[in-house]
């Protein structure tokens, strides 16, 4: 080692000596010292580099690198230190996703909505990503790996992993639980999809609630008589008591969605049997925490079939399943039985969106559409379904033809104007002479 320091002005280099602990060195320190040769050999050795100026024959550049060096280092030691304290306060306020989980699920439950069906993606993106790990470091790479990991899923189901973690970080921020995460501005993935309603004919919706659903009730009477008769020796079988008519009857005149019809009770209706008139007006329905209501007037058939079941004090739901005294949860078996009997009757296949029981609320807003064609009634149909938006029941439902627009333009036309002076009370402009016939008087 040198024996004196450099020179950093200078550029001199200190004298070299030789290290005292050195091996060769080492029985002479320990006589010195005083110390075990042992405890000598032991103690480590402090080796000091020092940096020569890159200048040692000119003081003036010299003195500028060093005060640069001098610079250099104090701001490397103080991103150092800054670095440390950020990690060490990121440590201490780290949230794990685990309680990112935790407080969507609880705001699930919180809010009555169906958690349980988000219940499964929840806890595989839970476990996919850890529960302890810092919600901070919850990543584009993450999101895209969940992506990646459901790639062979159904369209629709990856839209949904990826709208479910988007949707619990975004809960996490807004309650103040993360300040904020790395996903914000992220698209989830689209899905192309028919969105338009296929809604049924005149000719099929009579026949459906018509002739088929008259040939289905005689086949459930058929078949309870035979399960009555034969309970004794057949206990296996039960009867079916499904109101299939009432449930057809409410979704098509009132344009409700199965859960709310399935659902419906005696004080969401308000019924006149002397004026023979009635409303509906939904208390809990899928809008109605954005302050919309559904409601709308009832059909004098659905009059008739409310009137015909309903008992002295009406209350709770209007079509309870006998044997459980709650709502009915699936009536799919019955519906299909009906859709294959008004298949039979229309010789022709009723598949896709014509076989679904929901088209009872899509071909009711059709037919009302259809019929009357108005601001109006437009407006009334939104209020009926409860939907949010006039621009998507105008989108589904007023489907004009080409006839209606030829009457459109057929009826359009520039006003005409009978004396457009009278209608703004101003006196006629006089018209000049023409100076062919002007008389000019001598002098």
């Amino acid at each position: 080692m040198y024996k004196s320091e450099p020179d950093y002005v200078t550029g001199r280099r200190g004298r070299l000596d030789l290290c005292e602990i050195c091996p060769s060195n080492r029985q002479r320190e320990a006589n010195r010292s005083g110390k075990p040769l042992e405890e000598v050999w032991s103690a480590p050795l402090r080796i000091r580099l020092r940096r020569d100026s890159p200048f040692p024959s000119n003081r003036k550049l010299s003195s500028a690198a060093a005060l640069h060096l001098k610079a250099e280092e104090e701001k490397r030691l103080a991103d150092a230190v800054a670095k440390a304290e950020a990690e060490e306060r990121a440590r201490q306020n780290a949230v794990s996703f685990g309680v990112v989980a935790d407080a969507y699920r609880a705001h699930l439950r919180k809010e009555g909505k169906d958690w349980k069906h988000e219940e499964s993606r929840i806890a595989n993106i839970e476990a996919f990503i850890s529960r302890e790990r810092d919600t901070a470091a919850v990543d584009i790479v993450w999101y895209r790996r969940i992506l990646d990991e459901v790639e062979l899923l159904a369209p629709e189901t990856r839209r949904h992993y990826a709208s479910t973690l988007l949707a619990m970080l975004n809960y996490a921020r807004a309650e103040r639980v993360i300040s904020s995460h790395q996903l914000e501005g992220v698209r989830v993935p689209q899905v192309l999809r028919e969105d338009e309603p296929d809604p049924w004919t005149q000719h099929e919706i009579g026949v459906i609630l018509g002739p088929a659903l008259d040939e289905y009730e005689r086949e459930q009477a058929a078949w309870n008589e035979i399960v009555s008769r034969d309970k004794a020796n057949r206990g296996l079988r039960s009867p079916s008591l499904v109101p299939l008519r009432g449930l057809c009857l409410v979704g098509y005149f009132t344009l409700m969605r199965p859960k709310n019809n399935k659902a419906l009770t005696w004080e969401e209706l308000t019924i006149d049997p002397v004026s023979r008139s009635g409303w509906f007006k939904l208390a809990d329905h899928k809008n109605k925490r954005k302050g919309i209501t559904a409601r709308g007037a009832l059909h004098p058939k659905l009059l008739d079939y409310l009137l015909s079941i309903r008992p002295a004090n009406a209350s709770g739901l209007v079509h309870p399943n006998p044997a459980t005294g709650l709502a009915y949860v699936e009536i799919r078996k019955h519906w299909d039985h009906l859709i294959e009997i008004a298949s039979r009757l229309l010789g022709d296949r009723l598949e896709g969106k014509k076989a679904d029981f929901f088209n009872l609320r899509h071909s009711g807003a059709s037919q009302i559409a259809a019929s009357q064609r108005d601001a109006r009634h437009l407006l009334g149909v939104v209020w009926m379904m409860g939907d949010s938006s006039i621009a998507t029941v105008n989108r589904h439902y007023f489907n004009f033809d080409e006839d209606t627009l030829r009457e459109i333009i057929q009826a359009w036309a520039i006003p005409e104007v009978v004396d457009v002076y009278r209608s703004f009370r101003l006196p006629p402009v006089p018209l000049p002479v023409p100076s062919a016939v002007l008389v000019v008087p001598s002098a």
